[in-house]
């Protein structure tokens, strides 16, 4: 839907969203096949007389903190007015997404900070699809079409980039490239299908690709009866080496039973002895190290936090 309110002349237009999955589609000749960048999404609005403004998946207006993304006004003919579905991302030094890179920009609101971090940890606008273009509005324009439109503009910026796509029979080798690359995943996008806003939609299939790890529990936070989040490390040496909190993948009953385990494990001082800070915010409950478990995630921050973390479950003689 297009919500009734305007951005001066321009419709605002919430995101359309992508169904997780973990097989690809049956008909791939009718698919096309996009990285799934790690980042924040972003809606551009360019023109109508308000120059270029970004707002978030949630609707949160972004524009000033990612001034990068005013390359758009350079790069498009003056007077063109276009809105533009996308994602901010920052890179480490191999040039690979980084979403801890990332989170350093995302929590700036001072300008004198922003500029800082604008040179520190720049970011890049990577643009996947065109909604309206000089008045004229493409969400009833099957993806195919959208595509074409976006790839006709000159967009091949610095910090403003529309990155290419697989065709849905090379799907597998999207697969293979993004993993061997670190990257996230991939979206497949039905060729025929139109553009629905603020519909997480079938049209659009997601495939993340994951890691697993072997981690040794250190403590939790309690809520309730149950366990809000485990405190996890690896074995470095002699050291336990804190690598982050995990508060995904338990059941109910899984978590009750985490929380009666480790009830009966309490010490009175942490086990972590390398790694990052621990998080202070909440009521820690540090154990003895003798819980071990698995998790899946994406990837590990620059800070050497496991991103996206999820249980899986423990490992000898109370999990599998």
């Amino acid at each position: 839907m297009v919500l009734a309110r305007t951005l001066v002349e321009l419709p605002l237009i919430r995101p359309m969203l992508a169904t997780a999955s973990t097989r690809l589609p049956a008909d791939p000749e009718e698919w096309a096949v996009e990285v799934k960048w790690d980042g924040v999404r972003i809606t551009a609005y360019l023109g109508g007389g308000a120059g270029l403004r970004l707002f978030t998946r949630n609707a949160n207006q972004a524009t000033e903190r990612y001034p990068e993304a005013a390359e758009l006004l350079e790069l498009l003919p003056a007077g063109t007015d276009g809105v533009f579905d996308g994602e901010i991302i920052a890179t480490g030094p191999d040039g690979r997404p980084s979403f801890g890179r990332l989170q350093e920009r995302m929590s700036l609101r001072r300008p004198a900070a922003i500029r800082t971090g604008a040179r520190t940890f720049p970011v890049t606008l990577v643009l996947f699809d065109v909604l309206w273009l000089d008045g004229r509005s493409l969400v009833e324009t099957a993806y195919r079409g959208r595509r074409e439109v976006l790839e006709s503009l000159p967009l091949a910026g610095h910090r403003v980039v529309v990155p290419p796509t697989w065709p849905g029979s090379e799907a597998d080798s999207a697969l293979e490239w993004t993993t061997q690359q670190g990257l996230e995943g991939v979206v497949v996008k039905r060729l025929a299908s139109t553009y629905q806003p603020g519909v997480r939609s079938e049209d659009w299939v997601k495939l993340k690709h994951t890691k697993s790890l072997d981690i040794t529990i250190g403590g939790w936070i309690p809520v309730g009866t149950t366990v809000k989040a485990l405190l996890v490390g690896v074995r470095d040496g002699a050291d336990l080496r804190y690598v982050g909190r995990v508060g995904a993948g338990f059941s109910d009953a899984e978590g009750k039973a985490l929380a009666g385990l480790l009830g009966s494990l309490g010490a009175d001082r942490s086990p972590f002895t390398a790694g990052p800070a621990l998080p202070r915010t909440e009521p820690v409950r540090f154990v003895r190290p003798d819980l071990t478990g698995e998790v899946d995630y994406l990837d590990v921050t620059d800070a050497g936090v496991l991103g996206h973390p999820v249980w899986r479950g423990l490992r000898g003689p109370h999990g599998d």
